[in-house]
């Protein structure tokens, strides 16, 4: 065999383990991009290892790019020099040539080619590199890249193609992530809605009852005290006919935000009815109850509130109930209503108990 024929039984042969390792790569890529076991991190970290390990490139990034300025999301480097969070100015690096392309950019030797000025071959001497786009819903995000500071073989369209796969993958993944992200904002928000007063912030009327329901089990079967309160606002109506409904809104934010500034972490208090609250007090005697509420009934006294420039004084009369093991909702609200009408029959701005009958 002469030399020729052995160049060609090797180039085959060289051809022949280069297709294999890319057969291999792309098993690879399902097994990471498949599993169920693997975040989103995990599999950018693994896909990075894939592609040092294929492409003989030891450095590999997936990057963020906003504007001019290139951001290190996640890196594999041998010696953990690159830091996610790290930025450049993206002329500085060679992703610049990706994003100028819009395509798969590949550098074997940079020394020996046309951009052996560039800063990211002054700087840091990397000799070869292979980058290509992230795209996301259509819109570039960053560059999934790998480099090294030696030289290495020639890049080929299998090399081309498997980068652009790897970074296709990434794309979804993030628009995937995303979209997950945005469905969890979303149920939060409806989740706000749903128990959430629209005007004051405070938790409403369903959501108190479902918690009152839920404290009224831990009573029967542990026997833990809780307390609520239900509380009115002093001649509210007259606060709205005199000086308009802004005004009465204006006093319901007051108050929700004076009584969420003195609860404690476990209080819960909910918008009860027009300008009625209720506030649940777990694990919480009529003493500390009665403490608790009197600050609040002071606080909410001598704020400061006006209408216009006319100063206003707000009041509120209290209703209290202590929780029994054979309560239910209603007759325990019942309760703390019936002692509100007894606070305000005594003259309005004071707290009352009602015992159970």
């Amino acid at each position: 065999m002469n030399t020729e024929q052995k160049g060609a039984v090797t180039g085959a042969a060289n051809e022949t383990a280069h297709q294999k390792a890319t057969e291999n790569a792309l098993s690879a890529l399902h097994r990471i991009t498949s599993s169920r076991d693997l975040n989103f991190e995990q599999r950018v970290d693994a896909i990075l290892k894939l592609g040092t390990g294929h492409f003989g490139l030891p450095i590999g990034i997936f990057s963020k790019i906003i504007d001019d300025q290139y951001e290190i999301q996640q890196a594999l480097h041998p010696e953990n020099a690159l830091t996610p969070g790290t930025s450049f100015e993206l002329g500085n690096t060679y992703c610049a040539h990706v994003v100028q392309a819009d395509d798969v950019c590949g550098f074997h030797h940079v020394g020996e080619s046309d951009i052996k000025t560039h800063p990211c071959y002054q700087n840091f001497g990397l000799e070869a590199y292979l980058g290509a786009p992230i795209m996301v819903d259509g819109e570039r995000y960053g560059t999934l890249n790998f480099s090294s500071p030696q030289p290495t073989r020639p890049f080929t369209g299998e090399d081309i193609e498997l980068v652009r796969l790897f970074a296709s993958w990434l794309g979804h993944a993030i628009a995937r992530v995303a979209d997950l992200h945005a469905l969890e904002t979303a149920r939060k928000e409806l989740e706000h809605l749903a128990t959430r007063d629209s005007l004051t912030g405070l938790y409403n009327r369903r959501y108190m009852q479902d918690c009152l329901k839920s404290e009224l089990e831990r009573t029967k079967r542990y026997g833990k005290q809780f307390v609520v309160g239900l509380l009115d606002f002093d001649n509210f109506k007259k606060l709205n006919d005199d000086y308009g409904h802004d005004t009465g809104d204006k006093a319901l934010k007051l108050f929700a935000k004076v009584s969420s500034a003195l609860m404690r972490d476990t209080d819960i208090i909910a918008r009860w009815g027009n300008e009625e609250f209720l506030i649940l007090m777990p694990e919480t005697g009529a003493a500390g109850a009665l403490k608790y509420l009197q600050r609040l009934t002071d606080r909410v006294r001598e704020s400061d509130f006006h209408a216009g420039d006319e100063e206003l004084q707000l009041s509120l009369s209290i209703g209290l109930g202590i929780a029994e093991p054979d309560d239910t909702v209603d007759s325990l609200v019942a309760r703390a209503d019936i002692a509100m009408y007894e606070s305000k029959q005594a003259g309005r701005d004071t707290i009352r108990q009602r015992e159970l009958d």
